[in-house]
């Protein structure tokens, strides 16, 4: 899927409401930001936006074609670099990054709680995780129904969440959860 996957997902309607929905993930300028479940990059035009000029974004993908077009992509880009890695064993040092971003990818992690305690131990003390879609967790769930293979990758309940995060290392900020919107943003409290 990621010869099309930019054409088929990442279109002009789709990225005016992402260009709103990363708004909202309170990135700071000149922030590390660690990009999992990147694919081919889709959201990271809006991300080096964010972060400006001296920030910079490190995108990680398990799919090693989608992280050859991202490459692909932003090859002329020294604020981006791409890796294959899987989430919950992150190739990277502790405490290395100001913000994790989550886009599309979280219910898809076969061992969530695994995969927070990785993102905790690569994210700065008081550094934010956000999870985020363009669709709310009922429409994910109704969404990955008809998609075989996907039909059980979804979002844990707000409450369930809540205590994941807690039980990992993070504090709830902030949880948002309606039709063509989803933001999860935990903040590290401890290791």
């Amino acid at each position: 899927m990621a010869e099309s996957w930019d054409q088929r997902f990442y279109t002009p309607e789709m990225m005016a409401r992402l260009a709103h929905l990363v708004s909202q993930f309170h990135l700071q300028k000149g922030a590390k930001i660690l990009d999992i479940g990147a694919g081919t990059g889709g959201i990271i035009a809006l991300l080096l936006k964010a972060v400006g000029p001296e920030g910079a974004i490190w995108a990680i993908d398990y799919a090693e074609e989608m992280v050859k077009i991202g490459r692909e992509k932003f090859r002329n880009n020294g604020q981006v670099l791409f890796e294959c890695a899987a989430v919950e064993s992150l190739p990277f040092e502790k405490g290395f990054f100001d913000q994790v971003v989550c886009f599309g990818a979280f219910p898809h992690f076969e061992d969530k709680p695994k995969a927070l305690k990785e993102i905790n131990r690569v994210l700065k003390v008081h550094g934010t995780l956000i999870i985020a879609h363009a669709l709310s967790s009922q429409e994910i769930k109704n969404h990955h129904q008809n998609c075989g293979p996907v039909s059980q990758d979804l979002l844990p309940e707000g409450a369930q969440m809540k205590e994941m995060l807690e039980n990992t290392g993070f504090r709830l900020s902030r949880l948002i959860d309606r039709p063509k919107c989803y933001l999860c943003e935990g903040i590290k409290v401890f290791c």
